[in-house]
């Protein structure tokens, strides 16, 4: 039985992501309060999946709107770095994380790094 993302790790990602909400749903609240799993786990999932490279900051709306995202919503979430599908075991799903950047709303593109830092790859200008 999984027992959810641990507090240090959790603690962790909040403050590389500086408390932000990275998924921006309609609605987002901005404040994250929550470590969101870039791959859903399903029911119960595996703890492997809990790493800081599988996670992203994310308010409690957003953490709870992700999994209903479909069509172009899903798409940006997906392309964006912050929705990562499942592979064919929990093991190529946290490699698929390690090797997905993510876009952050500020511009940043970021590798999330499984000592919890970050490695900025580039700067995007609009």
């Amino acid at each position: 039985m999984s027992k959810g993302i641990p507090a240090k790790v959790k603690k962790l990602v909040l403050a590389r992501d500086n408390h932000n909400c990275q998924l921006g749903l309609p609605g987002c609240l901005g404040r994250a309060t929550e470590a969101d799993h870039r791959a859903n786990r399903g029911m119960g999932g595996s703890e492997v999946l809990n790493g800081p490279e599988c996670l992203v900051a994310a308010c409690a709306l957003c953490n709870g709107a992700k999994e209903d995202a479909t069509g172009d919503r899903l798409e940006q979430l997906l392309d964006r770095g912050v929705r990562v599908l499942k592979a064919a075991t929990n093991a190529k799903t946290r490699e698929r994380c390690e090797m997905t950047p993510v876009a952050y709303l500020d511009g940043r593109v970021c590798q999330l790094r499984t000592d919890g830092t970050l490695k900025n790859l580039e700067l995007v200008v609009s």
